[in-house]
């Protein structure tokens, strides 16, 4: 059987044209994942999908679907940064579990890297939420740590169309309720500075390199990484985009006060429309590493969000399993791990396209 795929545009608004289509593609996306990790915590109003998945100026994002009596019942997404097209493709293919195993998968995945390909990227990337389930055949994460169950449909699909596992990302959960308080004090010649909402002024230099680090600095295995410049502008294109989506940024850093510099970063994304915060980037730069900053600034984020937002549930975070200065952190604040996602890869052939 052969199956038509439409693209679909990002509406203005829920309530305009094209929202209760939108509604529909953000309620596959979050049914997938819910049936892969067996939780629905980490699911996304669809205000916040809007926001995220609407175009900027440093990145793309088409959208494709295929309806079975005219519902959706499968959703694609194509991620492109034309600042950076060195870096590839991420694409991200959901089918509903009740329609897997005809053909859909396939041919949306097909529709998405033809995309990407005609779009020039040389390879292509997916990050897929796997099960956590134990036992049976496993294929195991090149870095070393991790693997996933080969009977996992998401893997038994992307293995069949030649993609390679690179990384496993793990999901962790920190319940805000029963986590301990712990303590970190700064070390000499430091101190944490925080805010919430955008940037200030004096910090928008110093955000722009730690997040042009995390690129870089953090663990990628052998993932196609470049480094993904950021400056004063897109800091505050950032932070404005943020605002306008209904969420709220909450950011803890430390300055290494001899520099007057900062030194690293954790940001934490409040939402008012649900009771988890989501854990965005974490960095210390490795020249300052060795000093527990890493703890210090997360505690610190924690804490400015239980101000912030005292009827805050949990907060969820992802980090590859190779990292585990970061897990330890992690561990020692109360997060346990909920699931894992798969990062795999393909280089682009020749004819992919066609």
């Amino acid at each position: 059987m052969t199956y038509e795929v439409d693209e679909i545009a990002m509406p203005t608004s829920l309530d305009g044209p094209g929202g209760p289509q939108f509604l529909e593609y953000a309620a596959v996306s979050n049914a997938v994942e819910n049936h892969a990790l067996g939780t629905d915590v980490l699911s996304m109003a669809p205000a916040e999908m809007l926001a995220e998945y609407r175009d900027n100026p440093h990145r793309v994002r088409r959208h494709l679907v295929v309806r079975e009596d005219r519902r959706i019942v499968a959703r694609a997404m194509v991620t492109l940064r034309p600042h950076l097209p060195g870096n590839g493709a991420h694409l991200m293919v959901d089918v509903l579990p009740a329609h897997r195993g005809r053909g859909i998968g396939a041919t949306l995945l097909e529709a998405a890297e033809r995309i990407a390909v005609d779009a020039g990227a040389p390879v292509l990337k997916v990050g897929v939420a796997h099960s956590a389930a134990s036992g049976g055949d496993r294929i195991a994460s090149p870095t070393g740590f991790g693997d996933v169950a080969a009977h996992d449909d998401g893997v038994r699909f992307l293995t069949s169309h030649g993609y390679a596992l690179e990384q496993i990302t793990r999901i962790s959960l920190l319940e805000l309720g029963s986590a301990p308080r712990l303590e970190a004090p700064a070390p000499p010649d430091h101190r944490v500075v925080t805010w919430t909402g955008p940037t200030p002024d004096a910090w928008i230099a110093d955000l722009a390199v730690l997040r042009t680090r995390m690129s870089t600095d953090a663990p990628s295995g052998a993932l196609v990484e470049l480094e993904d410049p950021w400056d004063a502008a897109r800091i505050r294109e950032h932070d404005e985009r943020m605002a306008g989506s209904g969420r709220t940024a909450l950011t803890a850093a430390v300055e290494h006060i001899p520099s007057g510099s900062l030194a690293g970063f954790s940001e934490l994304v409040h939402s008012a429309a649900g009771p988890v915060a989501v854990q965005e980037d974490t960095l210390v730069l490795r020249e300052h590493r060795g000093h527990r900053l890493g703890l210090l600034v997360k505690l610190a984020a924690a804490d400015l969000l239980r101000r912030h937002a005292p009827d805050t549930q949990a907060i969820v975070t992802w980090n590859a399993e190779e990292n585990r200065p970061m897990l330890d952190v992690n561990e020692a604040m109360g997060f346990s791990p909920i699931g894992y996602e798969g990062v795999w890869q393909r280089r682009a052939l020749p004819g992919d396209g066609e």
